[in-house]
This record gives structure tokens, C-alpha cells and sequence, in this order.
């Protein structure tokens, strides 16, 4: 068995290593609740931050009434984390590997991508008036950058 050992290239020792290390380290960083990212936030928390502020926003309108807004998302939240790549050539073989960069013990966050907005259903009481059924509309698509098509207004 040593003499196997022996045989592997010193290199291909290394990028194994390395290899079993970024398993443990993004196991490590990336356990935890569903789709929570490093920072902390979910996605979950992200749609009921928008949808309680989006509320909040259309009930102003005037003669809008009360107002609930349910937002569906396509993914959750996604974290781009800083990567060290690394490239080994041994002649006719090229390895490449890539390990996160830490600071402190925590990945260096580069940017978060947040959910893509499939659908919106907005209920207020004054949506049978067709002006402010246009008003709702018009400002849901602006404030969350949606097309209308995306988006249902119904009556109360």
C-alpha cells in the first residue's frame, strides 16, 4: 500500500488535500436553515420584507383602503463569495482548484444575489375602482421593477 503512496505525484497529494478542505470549509460555511445566506437573512425574510413595505406603500394611495400584497420568488437569496483559483499543469494533465478566501473565519462576501419576482397578488379594498386599480399597478411595478403582467389586483 506505501508503495502506492509512493507512486502518486506529490502535486495530486496537495490538490487532494486542498480539495477535501474546500469540502469541509464550504460545508462548514454554507450548514444551516434552508436557504439562509452568510450574512444571515433569508429569503423568506427578504419577500416578507418587501411584501409588509409594499402594504404599507399601496395603502396610502388614496382610496386604497386596507391592502395585502403575497410575492412569489423564483429562488432564494444567493451569496457570491471570493474564491482563490488555483492551476496545476503536470504535462498533458491540468487541475485546477478554487478555495474560498476567508477573513476572521468567515467567506469575504462579494455580492448577494436577491430572488427573482415571478408573480404579486395585491388585494385592497378599492380595487374595483379602475383608478386606483391603476394606481396599485402602477406602483408596484415601479417600486419592485416588474412588468405588469406579473402582477394581479383584486377587490376586497
Amino acid at each position: 500500500m506505501f508503495d502506492k503512496l509512493k507512486k502518486i505525484k506529490f502535486e495530486y497529494l496537495i490538490v487532494g488535500a486542498l480539495i477535501i478542505a474546500v469540502v469541509i470549509v464550504a460545508a462548514m460555511t454554507f450548514s444551516g436553515k434552508g436557504e439562509e445566506n452568510a450574512s444571515g437573512g433569508s429569503s423568506t425574510d427578504y419577500i416578507s420584507g418587501l411584501e409588509i413595505k409594499l402594504s404599507e406603500t399601496l395603502s396610502k394611495i388614496e382610496g386604497a383602503g386596507q391592502v395585502s400584497v403575497v410575492i412569489t420568488a423564483k429562488t432564494g437569496v444567493t451569496t457570491e463569495i471570493a474564491e482563490d483559483k488555483k492551476t496545476v499543469s503536470d504535462g498533458e494533465k491540468v487541475t485546477s482548484t478554487s478555495t474560498p478566501v476567508l477573513v476572521g473565519g468567515k467567506p469575504i462576501i462579494l455580492r448577494e444575489i436577491y430572488p427573482e419576482i415571478i408573480g404579486v397578488v395585491i388585494v385592497a379594498k378599492g380595487a374595483g375602482n379602475i383608478t386606483v386599480k391603476m394606481s396599485l399597478l402602477d406602483a408596484a411595478t415601479t417600486a419592485l421593477g416588474i412588468s405588469a403582467d406579473k402582477i394581479q389586483i383584486l377587490n376586497q
